[in-house]
């Protein structure tokens, strides 16, 4: 239950955040998803090397605001 709670939770972020560029820009701005599907798989990435949740969060993070 605790999963699907937080699962849910990351959904609503996405699609607030891209409601909201439509809403001001009136374009609907695709690149948001990508960011995070890069952020995501790097993250993922660098957790199964490391091994550590925390460093994965921070490289996914990182990637994504170089990316932006």
């Amino acid at each position: 239950m605790l999963n699907g709670v937080s699962f849910a939770m990351l959904l609503f972020i996405l699609a607030s955040g891209l409601e909201l560029m439509f809403g001001v820009m009136n374009v609907i701005n695709l690149a948001h998803g990508s960011f995070y599907m890069v952020g995501a798989y790097i993250g993922v990435i660098v957790v199964r090397l490391t091994g550590n949740f925390l460093v994965g969060i921070s490289a996914g993070m990182a990637m994504g605001a170089f990316l932006a």
